[in-house]
């Protein structure tokens, strides 16, 4: 039983850092209709530049989300306007070949940067509680906190502000949303920015976890796909349920299979993505909603 609930808690941190990472991925996906994959790469970048606050500057780390934040939405939004917005319309296969070769930009620029070895990111809030047998680490609990936290200012914004209203309306029909007097063109800009930030917030869960390298971004972009595949494009509280039921398999494979860790919950993850892709493309719990709902 302890084994179980032990599980259980590691499903619920990782879960959370699985919500907040694909965040950004669904927004972008479901309001521009661009597949990004460069986007375990701008997780990366989160995770490089908290790195490198924290070694160079001596901040904690998540004091780091005052400055990753803002730069990485300056640069999600300087990149839409320079490179995105010319592939929005084109077909899909165009802004996966762009997309693909931006990944491969960024990872070795970051090797270059920072050179292939891997990054550590010390932090004071280190330690763990204890329930009765299970452990319960701090450093997770508050990455589960700040994730929540950032999980409900988006949705906050989606629903009850005007920038999200015209989000919403650009997702849904985007002529109908030029008619109405919506600037396309500034509301993808924000949108991709606002994607971009969030997978940078992301990258400082990242770093206080795991070693930071230029070339880790590959598995989180495989993983934001399968999730917002599942949950439906721009759904936060699906894309919630979605993470943790895919940290849930991969959790409870690596700790009950023997000498699997949790390559196994990735594959039986894509199985359970190709079943749903076949039964319900939609996803589960549909996408945004509509400009209209509040």
């Amino acid at each position: 039983m302890t084994t179980f609930l032990q599980a259980l808690v590691n499903t619920i941190m990782l879960g959370g850092f699985y919500a907040l990472m694909v965040m950004g991925f669904s927004l972008i996906w479901g309001v521009m209709g661009v597949i990004n994959l460069a986007h375990g790469e701008f997780v990366v970048m989160g995770a490089y530049l908290t790195w490198f606050l924290n070694r160079h500057a001596g901040w904690e780390p998540f004091a780091t989300i005052i400055v990753v934040l803002p730069v990485m939405f300056a640069f999600g939004y300087l990149l839409q306007r320079l490179l995105i917005n010319r592939i929005v319309d084109r077909p899909p296969l165009v802004s996966l070949l762009v997309t693909y070769g931006l990944s491969i930009l960024i990872a070795n620029s970051l090797k270059l940067a920072f050179t292939g070895t891997p990054r550590t990111v010390t932090t004071s809030l280190g330690g763990f509680w204890r329930v009765a047998e299970v452990t319960i680490p701090s450093v997770k609990t508050f990455d589960l906190i700040l994730a929540l936290a950032m999980m409900a200012t988006l949705s906050l914004l989606l629903r009850r502000t005007r920038l999200g209203k015209a989000i919403r309306a650009a997702a849904q029909n985007r002529r109908a949303a030029r008619m109405v007097g919506v600037e396309i063109g500034s509301v993808f800009a924000v949108t991709f920015g606002i994607g971009i930030a969030l997978t940078g917030t992301a990258g400082i869960l990242f770093s206080l976890t795991q070693p930071v390298a230029p070339f880790v971004g590959l598995p989180l972009t495989l993983r934001a796909f399968a999730i917002t595949t599942m949950s439906g494009l721009g759904n936060i509280g699906g894309a919630l349920l979605g993470s943790m039921a895919l940290a849930a398999v991969e959790v409870y494979i690596g700790t009950y299979v023997p000498r699997v860790g949790t390559n196994l919950g990735l594959v039986a993850t894509f199985v359970v993505l190709v079943v749903i892709l076949i039964t319900r493309p939609q996803g589960l719990f549909g996408g945004l909603p509509s400009a209209e709902q509040q």
